[in-house]
């Protein structure tokens, strides 16, 4: 790591010595002479001379030196307050204070294991007695301990307050450069309608792209030069070669890639392989651009004017290249090809060229801002410049945006359903109309930096968004040639959730689009990894992944357990399926509350200092929560002493039915007309509950049965008797029998009382033996007695009708 340190902070030397030399020549004279701003040359001795000490430190395994670090970050607070840095400077100076901060950051966690194993041993010993008497071995190994600790925490509490102090200095740099980003933006600077400016910007431009020109002639009469090409000939013709042959041949290769979807005969599979060979090809020019610059930059023949350019050439081009592949996706030539955005098939020639049109002149801006140093142009030939490729971006913006806006509609008869929504397409329209127009007005009055920070960082959103939507088509077509049902396999939840990560993971693209650097997403990062701290609980998303993966681990062990337990041992014993289905329940909330103290305790959570808050908290939330904490408890008891259990025939408020599940919170009940009726734990455990099989599946059934006055009753009991006795499911032991219940009003009341081995086949039990009752009394001649009613009509004239009269 010092090795490193060394090289960065001897790296922001030299940037600091370039960005003075812009103005100076290189002329060290002149440069010293520049340098006036005494601060920043110490502050940048003092980090050149703590890299030169890294190797060092890190050999030895010493601490930081931090008294060096407290004059390095007293510099760069003076230096932010003298308020002189570039955004340059103050980049590269971020860079290396964030290294510094991580070193105190490693510093805090240093000596942990022997830190926690001398607290172990402190602990060891007991508290303190209350009367402070304690053997001396004991008082004196004690003192020993907390010495101990004390030391070892030193350097820790030290390294923290260099976080701290490295931390700040570091959120004052990100302030000052937001606002320098700011000020920059809002810079006002020639107009370009003042046409005295033009000449002297054109003479500017041209002047500087001979120069570039100039530089690639000049490094070819080099000798060096020509030496370092002859010596390295046969690797540049090889990656030469290898480019045309990408470039020719790619093509056909990624054609015959894309046919093994093909193959599978779906259209899904077509269009994803259509996919997946745009996509192919796109990444053969992008490597065959790579490898000619690769070839370029082994030649040497080039000056410092094309060496940014030349590292920076991927991403200068890539824009117009990923237009044309945006354009073809998005716009196809064939009228039956699928695509995002519904739009008339005559429409999209000119979309195609305004696509890549657009991606044009976004490389050429970053041309401009790659070749550009801050002194080679006047404010007027940067408002000249700006404002052409402003005015040429903005008309074709504009343009596009009106299609998208007024021609977009519902896919037509030969065109395929689009999947993105046509309202987001028509806001896309719009917003392209009004960025272009506000842009242009702003280059127009002079704010060159806002028009350029506005208009090209939108033109990137959208084409980044259309990115973004050809990937989310190919991920549905993809999901609906793995599934086995097409149709829902492009709609499922799988391509749903691979779509939702896409586009979590674009946010910190369209950041960085709009302005934001990379050092701020990265501490974004850093502060999402480092957690929030709960009292002493510092809880960061490490330790909660750690928690999740161990109670999962855990609560799987669990269900594993549960099922062997009800399958392969419970069911092997005599204990009933209502005590088999209280071990297993118990067996999983034991197992759940082991797997959630494993995860808290692996996951390094000191619970303890949250104790009383926790109790604290408990109080009110009992008072909120105590019907569910009731039924909770209710539903444990239900467990333990089992009144009723899975399987029971129980009746409680009205409610008769099988008990079908026994949960934390509630018990089910489905009823006999096949409808589920939850009653919570606590009316099962305080109420009245009839229980029809507790224990046993044995009850008893009563059949009234009534014969007509005048028969003989003893021989109605003789006939009774035997029919229940002989049916299989009832009990002769005890034995069933018949009771003469009395005299009704309309017939004489027997009873048959009989106990069956299941209660629960006691309604096809009764529909039986009234089959056989009624065949016995009809075949021995006893009438089975019906209401009879007479009827006697007080006024029977009332029901003649009146004669009619004579005429």
């Amino acid at each position: 790591m010092g090795h490193d340190t060394n090289q960065n902070s001897l790296t922001l030397i030299s940037y600091v010595q370039k960005d003075l030399t812009y103005q100076t020549g290189w002329r060290p004279a002149v440069i010293l002479k520049q340098f006036t701003n005494l601060p920043k040359l110490v502050l940048v001795l003092c980090l050149a001379l703590w890299g030169m000490s890294g190797v060092a430190q890190s050999t030895s395994g010493s601490t930081p030196d931090y008294e060096r670090w407290a004059a390095t970050a007293s510099m760069a607070q003076d230096t932010l307050a003298s308020g002189t840095a570039t955004e340059d400077f103050l980049t590269k100076l971020r860079a290396q204070l964030t290294l510094r901060r991580s070193e105190f950051v490693a510093a805090q966690d240093a000596d942990t294991a022997r830190l926690n194993n001398l607290r172990i041993q402190l602990s060891a010993l007991g508290p303190r007695p209350d009367d402070g008497v304690e053997l001396v071995d004991i008082a004196s190994r004690r003192k020993e301990l907390s010495t101990e600790i004390k030391v070892l925490n030193a350097p820790r509490i030290r390294a923290k307050e260099a976080f701290e102090r490295a931390d700040g200095v570091i959120r004052e740099i990100d302030a000052a450069l937001s606002t320098q980003q700011a000020e920059n933006l809002m810079r006002l600077r020639v107009s370009p309608l003042d046409v005295r400016i033009w000449p002297a910007a054109i003479v500017q431009l041209v002047e500087q792209f001979k120069a570039i020109a100039n530089g690639v002639s000049t490094a070819w009469n080099t000798p060096m030069v020509q030496d370092k090409v002859r010596d390295k000939m046969p690797l540049i013709i090889a990656l030469l070669v290898i480019a045309a042959l990408l470039l020719t041949q790619g093509r056909r290769w990624m054609g015959q890639v894309a046919l093994t979807f093909r193959r599978h005969g779906d259209p899904y599979a077509v269009e994803f392989a259509s996919y997946l060979r745009s996509l192919g090809q796109l990444i053969i020019t992008i490597l065959s651009l790579y490898l000619i610059t690769r070839a370029w930059d082994i030649s040497r023949l080039y000056d410092n004017n094309l060496a940014l350019l030349l590292g920076n050439m991927i991403w200068v081009f890539a824009p117009f290249i990923i237009s044309i592949w945006v354009a073809k996706r998005l716009f196809p030539k064939e009228e039956q090809a699928k695509s995002p955005v519904s739009l008339k098939a005559s429409l999209h020639p000119q979309a195609r060229t305004l696509t890549q049109f657009l991606g044009l002149i976004l490389s050429v801006e970053l041309l401009m801002k790659t070749v550009q140093k801050p002194s080679d142009f006047t404010d007027g030939t940067i408002a000249v410049y700006t404002f052409i490729l402003v005015l040429m971006a903005s008309a074709a913006a504009f343009r596009i945006g009106v299609v998208l806006w007024t021609k977009t509609t519902g896919a037509t008869d030969g065109q395929a359903v689009t999947k993105v929504p046509l309202g987001l397409i028509v806001r896309i329209g719009q917003a392209l109309v009004v960025v272009a127009a506000i842009s242009l007005i702003l280059a127009l009055v002079g704010y060159s930096d806002a028009a350029v920070g506005l208009l090209f960082p939108g033109l990137l959103s959208v084409g980044f968004l259309a990115v973004l939507f050809i990937t989310f088509e190919a991920m549905r077509d993809l999901c609906a040639m793995l599934s086995s049902d097409e149709a829902e396999g492009h709609d499922s939840l799988t391509a749903v959730m691979i779509n939702a990560a896409l586009t979590l993971i674009s946010l910190p693209v369209f950041a960085i689009i709009w302005g934001a650097r990379v050092s701020q997403l990265t501490e974004l990062w850093t502060q999402f990894k480092t957690g929030v701290t709960l009292g002493d609980v510092q809880l960061s998303p490490g330790a909660v992944v750690e928690l999740i993966i161990v109670f999962v681990i855990g609560l799987l062990f669990t269900r594993l357990i549960q099922r062997t337990l009800k399958t392969r041992i419970l069911a092997k014993t005599k204990v009933d399926l209502g005590g088999q289905n209280a071990i297993v329940s118990g067996v999983g909330y034991l197992g759940i509350f082991i797997a959630a103290l494993t995860a808290i305790t692996s996951a390094g959570l000191d619970l303890s200092s949250l104790a009383i808050v926790a109790g604290a908290l408990s109080v009110g939330i009992g008072f909120g929560l105590q019907n569910i904490v009731s039924n909770f408890v209710s539903g444990i008891i239900l467990l333990i002493e089992r009144p009723i259990s899975v399987g029971d025939w129980i009746e409680v408020g009205g409610n008769m039915g099988i008990v079908s599940k026994i949960s934390v919170r509630s018990t089910s009940i489905q009823t006999f007309d096949r409808t589920d009726v939850i009653v919570p734990n606590a009316d099962l455990v305080s109420g009245t509950v009839t229980n029809y099989t507790h224990g046993s599946s044995v009850g008893r059934i009563i059949l009234p049965i009534g014969v007509a006055y005048g028969n003989d009753t003893r021989k109605v009991e003789e006939i009774l008797k035997p029919l229940a006795a002989a049916h299989p499911m009832v009990l002769l032991d005890p034995a069933p029998s018949v009771v003469f219940k009395g005299f009704g009003a309309d017939s004489l009341d027997f009873e048959i009382r009989a106990l069956l081995s299941d209660i629960n086949s006691g309604l096809s039990v009764k529909t039986e033996l009234n089959h056989q009752i009624a065949e016995a009394l009809t075949a021995n001649g006893i009438e089975i007695p019906f209401a009879q009613r007479d009827i006697w009509i007080r006024n029977p004239e009332a029901l003649v009708p009146n004669s009619p009269k004579s005429g």
